[in-house]
């Protein structure tokens, strides 16, 4: 009998929270030293009000308030940084000096949140046979995958795959991989691990418009998710499409010129309206037709990728109009109120926040990124 992929087990983990206030505090102090115009401040100001965030998470202490100590963080401080980088170089730290700390934070939230995951799941850390990991935020060799395998104690033989610097999709990608791996019939069990540190990439020398909203909605943290053979929501479909012509629309790419110190993103304001297109007109109606293809059925809950508000609102409409509740997206929007967009992971972290609490009998996942690529998934509810 064919082997069925489920989620046996979620974990995530976040470093030091951050209020909105004190990151356009810190944001306007870093901008002022640089004798940036006020222009460029309020517009910051302007794109971080309109992300409806109330707290994200950051692992560089330079954020953390001015009355508090990073002690008065005892669960983050276990997955951040402890010094500061940005003071001591002018709010700009070299490229070097941002990926030499990737082990003290990329790596320390990974291990963190698949500790937290294999403690969910219940099951022994030997019987975890593969891991796929991802990240955008930085990379190191050995990477990722080996410091999970030996924190957590998987076997040296666990077979690993690392997708590196793909983007906010990459996280259900390796859900899509860990699927197929299950139903190879191979597998005990699979851990997926995504990670983000997007605060390594602060650029306060970066005043374009896409880096001004990229850095007003990307923030830090790691999720994992165990999939096996058993478990309360089962895989039963699964797959990828490229949103056409949308290659200029989302990008990402690593330091290319003389002042550049981290990555700079491409993320035109048209990737929302594009994708409610693209869903309402496109290829992805037939998508959504094939993800609940009888309309007198209930309607599926939803796990869509909170990139922001302007992308949820997009999407949104367009399952409003097909029959979903208007507060369908609710969680989605919460999860980006509270956290922000954490790329690979964010997708993961609404499932993480749902599973347990969802009424309906099916769950629909999208995630979107670079290409602009849409993932997505149905997963079913398995009677008790």
């Amino acid at each position: 009998m064919k082997k069925e992929a489920h989620i046996s087990g979620i974990g995530t983990a976040l470093p030091y929270p951050v209020s909105t206030e004190r990151m356009l505090e810190v944001d306007e102090a870093m901008r002022r030293f640089h004798g940036q115009p006020d222009s460029v401040i309020s517009r910051m100001k302007s794109f971080v009000k309109g992300t409806g965030i109330h707290t994200r998470h950051y692992s560089h202490p330079v954020w953390i308030e001015d009355n508090r100590s990073i002690d008065d963080y005892e669960e983050a401080k276990r997955v951040a940084l402890s010094h500061d980088i940005y003071t001591p170089n002018d709010f700009i730290p070299p490229y070097w000096q941002r990926m030499e700390v990737f082990n003290d934070t990329a790596i320390k939230l990974a291990v963190e949140a698949a500790r937290r995951a294999l403690d969910n799941w219940g099951g022994k850390a030997s019987d975890v046979t593969h891991i796929i990991t991802t990240c955008t935020s930085g990379w190191s060799e050995p990477g990722v995958a080996v410091s999970v395998m030996e924190a957590l104690g998987l076997s040296d033989d666990c077979q690993k795959a690392e997708l590196n610097f793909n983007g906010c999709f990459c996280g259900a990608t390796c859900l899509r991989i860990a699927r197929d791996i299950i139903r190879a019939g191979d597998a005990k069990a699979v851990l997926v691990v995504a990670v983000e540190v997007a605060s390594s990439h602060y650029d306060v020398n970066a005043t374009d418009i896409s880096s001004l909203v990229a850095h007003s909605l990307f923030a830090d943290g790691a999720a994992a998710i165990i999939l096996s053979d058993e478990g309360k929501w089962k895989y039963t479909q699964t797959g990828m499409s490229l949103v056409p012509q949308s290659q200029h629309l989302l990008g990402l790419v690593p330091p290319t010129g003389p002042d550049h110190t981290s990555y700079r993103m491409t993320l035109n304001r048209e990737v929302g309206k594009k994708l409610g297109e693209y869903f309402c007109d496109g290829a992805g109606s037939k998508i959504l037709n094939k993800l609940h293809p009888n309309a007198d059925k209930p309607t599926p809950a939803l796990g869509i990728h909170p990139g922001g508000p302007n992308i949820l609102d997009h999407v949104g409409s367009v399952f409003y109009d097909l029959g979903w509740p208007t507060n369908a997206l609710q969680s989605s929007y919460d999860t980006l109120q509270s956290i922000g967009n954490l790329g690979a992971a964010a997708m993961m972290f609404v499932l993480a926040r749902r599973l347990d609490t969802i009424e309906e009998d099916e769950l629909i996942t999208l995630a979107f990124g670079p290409g602009v690529t849409v993932e997505w998934a149905k997963l079913e509810k398995v009677s008790s």
